[in-house]
């Protein structure tokens, strides 16, 4: 019995032990198939991602130059940043999947081994040099001049570069999922031969149960027995897991709900926060910009002032030395000789005088009186212009927030005669280059506040200029069948180019006496009115430009 035994033991033990291995090379070349499928993914994962990465650095660059050339400074640095992260993102990834290292594919960072397939390899050398090409074309669009979106050969060149990119990219993409797509073959080969070696282990292993052994009837029925019993409790407990598994993912479904819902409250608080913000920055840039225009109106009226003073001063002089004591002493003297008078004419030596001397005498009062007269006129002429100041400002105040039909050359020269006492002071030469255009509808409020703050700070330009090279040139022209201009140009102190960003900040200024907040308000203006203000110069002492451009609504537009 024991020798038989022994002899139906060895036969087991063997059968167990090429079943065991046979199980641990079966695992073995599962989990490394899974493992190069696993890695075969997340390279078609990454590759996806870094598709998706060029089409979003392609966006922002869109973005930060529609920010550069509507001059929304917040949108340009925002969408820069992005870009530059992006550039970061993709490299990371790029190089990860060439050399090996970690990259991320959503918000999931996975390591990477680096491709070895010549074919692969070969495709994401070309797609480092196309990035490189379309990254310095990104660079090259936001640092040119060019800053339209239509018909600038920077924005050709970029989307050139960003397609072939993009087309690199799936390639890569197409080879990746053929390479995951044969690890898979081999994967499902493999899942597929486990099966059949376990089936002809337990071929073997059953017929070697039925020639070998020949167990008892009743013994097998009592271990089929236990065996139903096994799996009634492992179903009756799998039963319960299920069950208790169902109520905690429905426990988990209602708490995300409520979480939703308070989340789309809280969204919604914030948004109308955001717009009551909005609307109260409005509101304080609109007051600012009239309290600017006051200012400058004020400022104007002053220096009118001034030359009355001035001309006040020198009529008091004028005045006080005006000689009427010879007349007296003229009349004293032939009311002395009024019994003789004939006599004292044509006998005294004072008397033969004195009609001489009463024609100079005479000359003399009517020059003063010549010049008295022109020194009131010149008193008129300012009170007038002072109340000309005072009237333009009342017939724009009263115009704040209306649309309605303007003439852009009659505006500016309104704008020229409220600073034309101060330009006239400082000997500043004004050039007019005015287009014929016809009436437009804008907000003639907010456009005075411009142009006067940009004559302004022209005056103040040009101010370290010599005698006779102060000029300030105005234009106003209409570049394309949609845009009206008005430019303000001078000679003057120059804009440095790290500070052609920064002028159009709150609290940003060059000037010792400056409040930093003109040129804001006309950017805010400029936007409210659907246009942008834009500032050019090449340098210090070199000038500048600043270039107000608005839609032109035509007269009969702005009607209908």
């Amino acid at each position: 019995m024991a020798n038989q035994t022994r002899r139906l033991l060895w036969p087991i033990a063997g059968m167990v032990t090429l079943g065991v291995v046979l199980q641990v090379f079966s695992l073995l070349a599962v989990v490394e198939s899974d493992a190069i499928a696993d890695r075969s993914q997340q390279y078609v994962a990454v590759a996806a991602d870094q598709r998706t990465t060029a089409e979003q650095f392609e966006n922002a660059t869109y973005l930060a130059l529609v920010g550069l050339a509507t001059a929304n400074w917040e949108l340009l640095l925002r969408q820069r940043a992005s870009a530059q992260a992006l550039a970061g993102r993709f490299v990371a990834a790029n190089t990860a999947m060439l050399q090996g290292g970690e990259a991320r594919t959503g918000d999931v960072m996975v390591m990477l081994r680096g491709v070895e397939e010549p074919e692969v390899h070969e495709a994401l050398t070309s797609v480092w040099a196309l990035w490189e090409e379309t990254h310095a074309a990104h660079v090259r669009l936001l640092r040119s001049d060019n800053h339209s979106l239509k018909n600038n050969p920077d924005v050709e060149r970029f989307r050139a570069a960003s397609s072939r990119l993009t087309r690199a990219l799936g390639d890569v993409s197409v080879l990746l999922q053929r390479r995951a797509q044969v690890e898979e073959s081999r994967l499902a080969a493999v899942h597929g031969l486990t099966p059949i070696g376990l089936f002809l282990l337990m071929l073997g292993s059953a017929a070697f149960v039925i020639w070998r052994i020949l167990l008892p009837f009743a013994a097998s029925t009592e271990e089929l027995a236990r065996s139903e019993a096994a799996l009634r409790l492992a179903r009756d407990e799998l039963e319960q897991r299920v069950a208790e598994r169902t109520r905690e993912l429905a426990q988990t479904n209602e708490a995300l709900r409520h979480s939703h819902d308070g989340l789309e409250v809280r969204v919604k608080e914030r948004t109308q926060e955001l717009r009551d913000a909005q609307r109260r920055a409005v509101e304080l840039a609109r007051q600012a910009g009239m309290a600017e225009l006051a200012t400058n109106v004020l400022h104007n009226v002053g220096n009118v002032l001034n030359s009355i003073n001035t001309s006040a001063s020198i009529l008091d002089e004028r005045l006080r030395t005006l000689r009427v004591q010879p007349l007296v002493k003229v009349a004293e003297l032939l009311e002395s000789h009024r019994a003789d008078l004939a006599v004292f004419m044509t006998e005294d030596e004072r008397g033969r005088r004195l009609p001489e001397y009463l024609v100079k005498l005479g000359q003399h009062l009517s020059s003063t009186r010549d010049e008295l007269l022109e020194m009131t006129a010149a008193l008129h002429r300012h009170v007038e212009h002072i109340r000309m100041i005072v009237e333009l400002q009342q017939s724009y105040a009263t115009s704040s927030s209306i649309v309605e039909v303007t003439s852009l050359q009659e505006l500016v020269e309104d704008a020229l005669r409220i600073n034309a006492a101060a330009l006239g002071r400082h000997g500043v030469t004004v050039e007019r280059h005015f287009a014929p255009l016809p009436h437009v509808m804008v907000d003639k409020h907010k456009l005075l506040q411009i142009v006067l703050n940009l004559i302004s700070n022209a005056k103040y330009a040009v101010n370290d200029n010599p005698d006779g090279e102060r000029r300030v040139t105005l234009r106003v022209e209409r570049p394309t069948e949609d845009r009206v201009q008005v430019q303000v140009r001078d000679n003057g102190m120059g804009i440095a180019p790290e500070l052609l960003t920064k002028i159009f900040q709150h609290g940003f200024t060059t000037r010792k006496d400056g409040h930093g907040f003109g040129l804001h308000s006309c950017a805010i203006a400029a936007r409210a009115l659907g246009g942008s203000l834009v500032a050019h110069s090449d340098g210090p002492k070199k000038g500048a430009t600043f270039t107000l451009e608005l839609p032109y609504r035509p007269e009969e537009q702005g009607s209908a």
